[in-house]
């Protein structure tokens, strides 16, 4: 409470003239709200801000002490004083034991003592106040303090887990350029053999650059060096292209794959950032073939509305639903066990997801567990004149 406010008081009596008599004397320094009932008080309290109580005992239907009782029940952070012009012992028991009074006060009442029992009660109250929003203040620091620990710790192990996998991603391709590449300056490898060992060379190769491009690639966005640049693209042939690739790495493993290209002709023709779409669909693309070992993957495109909506479904492992948001961020994989590792990094969706943003649209993520997942991109477009 600002020093500037003032406090207000509920003085609850059914003598009119002590209601009176109370706020003359106190209406300079409080907000006096009078009641002639209890039942007039509860009123005032549900619908006004109330700092202290005062109330007569001896008042019909309800006495002061089941008045302050109720208070209690109500409004427990209030103090509450008791005025009483009779030495009803058995009534102030009540008062003190179960009304949990502050403070009860034998009339006829002097004006100086009863200012003094009201400012010590008002005071005890700011009190109360302050020290249950320094609380409610340290409550809220510990729980910040605690989430900035998780966030660090999930950080390390997540700085870790890259090293870890970085390590992983560039050592097993070096490993096979190397080897294959020491074997073959021999001179009595059979040309079959060495055509393999040229494809394992090749394919090591291209995993290698693939680590490097995506690591260059999550830097830029991270510093904002990427900009978008549209040029018009054949986006129906952008996707049969796509497809027939899709195609040709998905039957290494047996697993089918569709297209329903729903772009008319009207719309063969767009303005956009092809290499950045590209980027996104081969991510998706990419995502959907390392996580389905048997089943299929469909590759849905249509243009509604100005926008290029996207769709990549795959009957493959699944993601958590605790996992949905989590998924998208830098370095992360739902599997960060050795025994679960899958061939990258844990760049491929973060770069997905930043390119989305940058292009201003949106991505969604419909996926369960054992289920497969379903990414759908909705990417705004224009049309050359």
């Amino acid at each position: 409470m600002m020093k500037s406010e003032k406090y207000t008081i509920l003085y609850v009596d059914d003598e009119e003239s002590n209601l009176r008599i109370f706020k003359n004397i106190f209406k300079k320094e409080y907000n006096i709200f009078t009641a002639k009932s209890a039942e007039e008080g509860i009123r005032i309290l549900k619908n006004n801000t109330i700092d202290i109580i005062l109330s007569d005992q001896r008042m019909p239907k309800m006495t002061g002490v089941d008045f302050l009782k109720y208070t209690l029940k109500k409004h427990p952070e209030l103090n509450r004083i008791l005025i009483t012009g009779y030495t009803d012992f058995s009534a102030l028991k009540n008062a003190i034991n179960e009304a949990k009074i502050y403070q009860y006060v034998q009339k006829p009442w002097k004006e100086e003592d009863l200012s003094k029992i009201i400012k010590e009660a008002l005071q005890l109250y700011k009190l109360k106040q302050e020290n249950k929003k320094l609380l409610a203040d340290l409550k809220e620091t510990h729980k910040k303090l605690k989430a900035e620990k998780e966030k660090a710790e999930e950080s390390n192990r997540l700085k870790s887990a890259f090293l870890s996998n970085i390590s992983h991603e560039i050592r097993t391709p070096m490993n096979g350029i190397i080897g294959f590449s020491t074997i073959l300056k021999e001179n009595d490898i059979a040309d079959k053999k060495r055509n393999e060992f040229l494809d394992i060379i090749i394919r090591s190769s291209n995993r290698l650059l693939k680590t490097i491009d995506d690591i260059v690639e999550i830097s830029e966005l991270e510093t904002n060096q990427v900009t978008v640049k549209e040029t018009e693209v054949e986006i129906f042939n952008f996707f049969e292209d796509l497809f027939a690739i899709c195609k040709t790495r998905a039957k290494k493993k047996n697993i089918t794959v569709s297209l329903t290209n729903k772009i008319s002709p009207d719309n063969r023709n767009i303005i956009t950032d092809e290499v950045k779409l590209q980027k996104i669909t081969g991510n998706l693309i990419d995502n959907a073939l390392k996580y389905t070992e048997h089943g299929s993957i469909e590759i849905i495109c249509e243009i509604s509305d100005k926008k290029l909506t996207t769709c990549i479904k795959d009957t493959g492992e699944g993601i958590s639903p605790d996992m949905h948001d989590k998924i998208f961020e830098r370095f992360r994989q739902e599997h960060d066990s050795k025994d679960n590792h899958k061939e990258g990094l844990g760049l491929g969706l973060a770069i997905v997801k930043e390119n989305v943003k940058i292009m201003n649209g949106k991505i969604y993520l419909e996926s369960e567990k054992g289920k497969g997942s379903v990414f759908t991109v909705e990417i705004p477009v224009k049309f050359p004149n």
